[in-house]
């Protein structure tokens, strides 16, 4: 695929982020058109808490210290809201301006208590304005955004994301799992579960996305397996280490990578 071709391509998945924003919440809070009954709803909140008490465990060092926070795609601030307190400095890097609205919109009280301690901007994660500063972060977050890097992207992104982190910082990330019971919410038109294949391109897995509205864009959308997230971040120099791991559950799936210390 061309430069050109694969740059229209993630315009038109920004876009849907774009005109998704209002609409996001009610997907992430089970609420509205995306109510699937109180049994879906229930299990993915549970599945939720998997995430946090994993969370919890990877930062207990937070409070003796203030950690330094990357967040990438930091959407409607579903995560953010875990870094807006006294135990760390975050900055945010978001693609849509719309989704950059809600989260202030959201949290304006907790940011402003923040102060220099919290900072947003947009930024086109997969273009080279997307530089972050190297060895800085204890932590580069990212919710709900692997599924949506192209292949051909995967070196370029996580090698900026493995250099922006200080040596034995996490690289710590959550997505949605597919499993085959899946239910279908209503943007979506098919089961997102073309599994990553060094055989397939980047063309393989893009998805048709709708809104409410029934307007329908195309977006890449890759369904990880614990082995190939692993093998992904591994070629970037990341590895396990101090309570790394990959966990499934039938709604997420998560875990942290690390990069190595200097003297490794």
């Amino acid at each position: 695929m061309s430069t050109a071709a694969l740059k229209q391509k993630l315009e038109e998945q920004q876009q849907y982020y774009n005109e998704r924003a209002t609409q996001y919440d009610d997907w992430w809070n089970f609420s509205g058109s995306f109510d699937q009954g109180e049994q879906i709803k229930g299990e993915a909140l549970k599945n939720r808490e998997g995430f946090y008490n994993f969370f919890t465990k990877i930062t207990e060092k937070a409070g003796t210290e203030k950690l330094n926070v990357l967040e990438c795609a930091s959407g409607t601030g579903n995560f953010t809201k875990l870094f807006l307190n006294n135990n760390y400095k975050l900055q945010c890097e978001e693609g849509s301006q719309q989704m950059i609205d809600v989260l202030k919109s959201k949290f304006e009280k907790e940011i402003k208590e923040m102060g220099d301690n919290f900072s947003i901007n947009q930024t086109d994660l997969f273009s080279e304005k997307f530089n972050p500063t190297p060895n800085t972060y204890d932590i580069v977050f990212m919710g709900f955004l692997i599924s949506h890097v192209p292949p051909s992207l995967f070196n370029e992104f996580f090698s900026k994301c493995a250099t922006a982190l200080k040596p034995n910082g996490r690289l710590v990330f959550i997505d949605s799992y597919y499993h085959k019971s899946y239910n279908l919410k209503v943007h979506e038109s098919s089961k997102n579960n073309i599994k990553l294949d060094e055989n397939l391109k980047d063309d393989d897995y893009i998805i048709t996305r709708k809104l409410l509205n029934g307007k329908e864009f195309n977006i890449y959308k890759i369904c990880f397996t614990a082995e190939s997230i692993m093998n992904t971040l591994s070629d970037v120099g990341l590895l396990m280490q101090n309570n790394d791991s990959v966990i499934i559950n039938s709604t997420y799936i998560f875990g942290s990578y690390s990069k190595p210390s200097s003297s490794n």
